[in-house]
């Protein structure tokens, strides 16, 4: 299968949109490996998608083995140092954790998750957060989800929105989003600020999500240029940090021993559709890939100068889940 570079990419969603011709994108973190299928060539493609309802019941569990603390705690001690140095407000820092489980097909068929997609024989990814989607009309939606709690007592949902770190992380990331939307589109507004979303974990337990809701104006013709607009916003918000140029230079000196070959991959790149009208798209987190070694489950959590080491290292192993 062929894979477009950025360059490339953009060009090709810009003539599809402009056909207003229906296709699957899929972009990596870097935005250098990258994928189009044309609507009618999916079933012939290497990629599986689904939405909400899995195809089987079959409850699946997974075996963690947790990463190095030591090797974690030397990223988070050199993104901290950044932040108190005033180079970054937020960074999002994320790593690869081995797991034994079952194979890609059946947690990929088993999740529960608004959109799920599949790479044969290299990677799942059941992503609960939306990245935009975009109406007929132009009127453009966002939802970035930052704050994360597994739900522990009756007060747990109350206690995320109360929590001052987490409502800096979510706040710095709605920011960024308002800012980046306003590059592309017009008549940005905060319709929904701070919700809880509940997802039910492979173990038992419940995690809580937070997440707002921005909109924005787009042209009439926002189809035509339609990879052009869209690369303006990658890599998503809520995945990297603020202010993003600064940030992301620091997230690639951090990740270099916390994933193999030092980078994210797609995990954390974004996938969606454009059927001909409208567009949808997600963040491709709750990542789970195959390499030679076995199967890897990719997390990570936002890093304030109010970050506890030990917290953020466990939030990284709370999103280790299947979600059923």
């Amino acid at each position: 299968m062929k894979v477009f570079d950025q360059k490339d990419t953009v060009t090709i969603m810009n003539k599809l949109g402009r056909e207003r011709r229906p296709f699957l994108f899929v972009i990596s973190y870097d935005k250098e490996e990258n994928h189009i299928v044309e609507w009618d060539e999916i079933e012939d493609s290497p990629f599986h998608l689904q939405f909400k309802t899995p195809t089987s019941s079959t409850p699946l569990q997974i075996e963690v083995e947790p990463l190095d603390f030591t090797t974690y705690k030397k990223a988070f001690d050199y993104v901290h140092g950044q932040l108190l140095e005033g180079n970054s407000f937020l960074t999002n820092l994320t790593a690869s954790t081995r797991i034994q489980g079952p194979e890609l097909r059946d947690i990929f068929h088993s999740a529960m998750a608004p959109f799920k997609l599949m790479l044969e024989e290299r990677w799942v990814c059941f992503t609960p957060e939306k990245f935009v989607s975009v109406e007929p009309n132009g009127l453009l939606s966002t939802f970035p989800m930052k704050g994360t709690k597994v739900e522990i007592g009756a007060h747990a949902e109350r206690e995320l929105l109360e929590d001052p770190k987490e409502l800096f992380e979510h706040t710095t990331i709605v920011d960024l989003l308002r800012n980046d939307l306003s590059q592309i589109s017009s008549e940005v507004h905060v319709r929904r600020f701070r919700y809880i979303e509940p997802i039910n974990r492979s173990d038992g337990s419940t995690l809580l999500q937070m997440s707002s809701e921005i909109t924005a104006k787009l042209g009439p013709n926002w189809n035509e240029t339609l990879g052009e607009w869209f690369f303006k916003l990658l890599p998503a918000g809520s995945i990297c940090g603020a202010p993003k140029a600064e940030t992301l230079k620091i997230i690639q000196e951090a990740e270099k021993n916390l994933h193999p070959d030092g980078k994210r991959g797609f995990y954390t790149g974004v996938a969606g559709i454009y059927d001909g009208e409208q567009l949808f798209s997600y963040v491709l987190i709750r990542f789970i890939e195959k390499n030679r070694d076995g199967l890897i489950f990719k997390s990570g959590g936002g890093i304030t100068f109010k970050s506890e080491v030990e917290k953020e290292y466990e939030e990284i192993l709370q999103k280790i889940y299947i979600p059923l």
